[in-house]
């Protein structure tokens, strides 16, 4: 199996440092948040061969998430090679909770003005791994309907411990049930793995292995932390 291994940050002051750390996890692209020097990366990284894609959690508000969308038209004007859009609910935070009913236009437009930028290029959504069991106002169709890869956040681990039973197999196999249920297509799902410095060595060996009985190729971890331990990295590297 011919394998992508994605590496997210969300901060990344130190391009070239998180281009020597992408290397010891042996990945083949990394994953930057919109609000990096994405532009100085994308550089860095494609002279190492590896791919550049931007991320971010959009804004709920129309002026501040279309800004977002032509910030990443301006991206792939620059060579970016895919984007992830993580939408959210968050109670209370108007900027940032989409998950309230009549958002699917402004949802449709932020798509529509990126994937008109991407020209074929990646296109992906990612969020909680129960997608509409947790979110059920997120316009997930809207989103959905241009996505040419779905990220479910099927973490077991994170900052606030073991979700569920801590079971990476496990929590691989429902997320893509519940982001089918929500109307997603089953050959577009790649679930995520959760970050890397609460993982353990063997957690990592089984993402894998779910993925490969689900015949995904791709892999995402989340994120790159200085205290995760050696035994990890070599995991995400053999993976």
């Amino acid at each position: 199996m011919s394998r992508k291994k994605i590496l997210w940050v969300v901060h990344c002051d130190d391009v070239n440092g998180f281009l020597e750390s992408a290397r010891q996890y042996g990945a083949t692209g990394v994953a930057i948040h919109a609000d990096n020097n994405v532009k100085k990366a994308i550089g860095v990284f494609h002279a190492a061969g590896m791919a550049v894609y931007g991320w971010r959690r959009p804004s709920a508000l129309r002026d501040a998430a279309m800004r977002e969308a032509r910030q990443a038209v301006d991206l792939f004007a620059h060579g970016l090679d895919g984007y992830y859009v993580g939408p959210e609910g968050a109670p209370g935070q108007a900027n940032w909770d989409w998950d309230r009913p009549g958002l699917a236009e402004l949802a449709t437009m932020f798509c529509e003005t990126v994937c008109g930028a991407a020209n074929g290029r990646p296109f992906g959504v990612t969020s909680h791994y129960r997608a509409m069991a947790k979110h059920p106002h997120l316009p997930w169709a809207a989103f959905f309907e241009h996505a040419t890869v779905l990220l479910p956040q099927a973490w077991w681990c994170g900052g606030r411990g073991k979700a569920g039973h801590g079971n990476p197999a496990e929590h691989y196999a429902l997320s893509i049930k519940l982001w089918e249920a929500a109307g997603g297509e089953h050959d577009l799902i790649v679930p995520m793995a959760g970050q890397l410095d609460k993982a353990t060595a063997a957690e990592i060996t089984a993402y894998a292995a779910k993925a490969t009985s689900e015949g995904v190729e791709d892999l995402h971890f989340y994120a790159d932390q200085p205290s995760v331990k050696p035994a990890v990295r070599a995991a995400v590297r053999k993976a």
